[in-house]
């Protein structure tokens, strides 16, 4: 499925608009190409390793076939990389042209070596270019929870934002984001970073389902039901119990289960004060371990 980056007039405001501050992101925030240029937002790739292939995890990269090949064989080694501090290097870079200081914004620094690669290319920069500043900032979020803070970051920055500014509406969003996600396969899972090992590796004696949340705090179990529908329905309790009636932004999440996903995202809008939603991959950061048929929702209350 093609990523959808569209929240309010986010692609209208900045895309030839001055700022003064320069952003980064890694691909982890699933933000296209397209939208990326627009909004003058330079992307450091992740890498995809499957068995002996390694796959640079550009904007519009289609994660289907790598998913599928990984399903079908349990036995490929798979994985995904952060980008080396060369490649946050380059796309500072690229982000330095016309402003007074760089931000770079990374997935959940538990998870990934992407902020410390980051921290790294910032201290490498100062050489290159010693009159831009880089602040590098953790995102305490995964895959559609990052992507709905960066759109909701692009449309809220003005041509006077500084560094300090960015930084305070991250630490004020993280908050409010939150994700959780329904597993069909444990073949996988247990190799995500910080993930609840021992509850995982009990679900999967007993053939279960568990549901999974991911917040500032990081992984939780939120449920071990018995079916796939048992597991949906506890997506929605979770929901439920965060968002009550605040109006909230969605991103249904899936790993190879579009029909699924579609399915779930139109009981989001007959059940919640659905304020914007999209269906998207699940990014290789989560979609190669969670396996085909992970179905998860990413949510920020507003």
């Amino acid at each position: 499925m093609d990523r959808v980056d569209s929240l309010g007039s986010a692609s209208e405001t900045f895309g030839s608009a001055s700022r003064r501050v320069g952003i980064a992101v890694d691909s982890c925030a699933l933000l296209t190409s397209e939208y990326a240029e627009a909004n003058r937002i330079a992307i450091a790739n992740m890498r995809i390793n499957v068995g002996d292939e390694e796959f640079e995890d550009q904007a519009d990269f289609d994660y289907i076939p790598l998913y599928r090949r990984v399903s079908e064989d349990p036995s490929l080694r798979a994985s995904i990389a952060a980008p080396k501090p060369v490649d946050w290097l380059t796309t500072i870079n690229q982000a330095a042209d016309g402003v007074d200081s760089i931000v770079c914004v990374t997935v959940a620094a538990g998870l990934s070596a992407s902020y410390d690669s980051a921290r790294v290319a910032a201290q490498m920069a100062k050489s290159s270019n010693p009159d831009v500043g880089v602040r590098v900032i953790d995102s305490g979020t995964i895959s559609g929870a990052f992507k709905l803070m960066m759109l909701q970051l692009v449309d809220a920055v003005g041509p006077d934002t500084d560094a300090d500014g960015i930084a305070n509406f991250i630490a004020d969003t993280k908050p409010k984001l939150r994700t959780v996600a329904a597993i069909d396969s444990l073949d996988r899972i247990d190799q995500i970073a910080r993930a609840p090992k021992f509850a995982l590796r009990m679900a999967s004696r007993l053939s279960i389902k568990p549901v999974l949340t991911f917040d500032d705090g990081g992984f939780h179990m939120a449920g071990m039901p018995a079916t796939t529908r048992l597991a949906h329905r506890r997506i929605f309790k979770t929901i439920e119990d965060d968002v009550e009636e605040t109006p909230a932004r969605f991103v249904v999440l899936h790993v190879d289960a579009e029909d699924r996903a579609e399915v779930v995202a139109s009981e989001i809008q007959s059940r919640f004060d659905c304020q914007y939603i999209e269906v998207a991959d699940f990014h290789p950061f989560i979609g190669l371990y969670a396996d085909r048929g992970a179905v998860g929702v990413a949510w920020q209350r507003v």
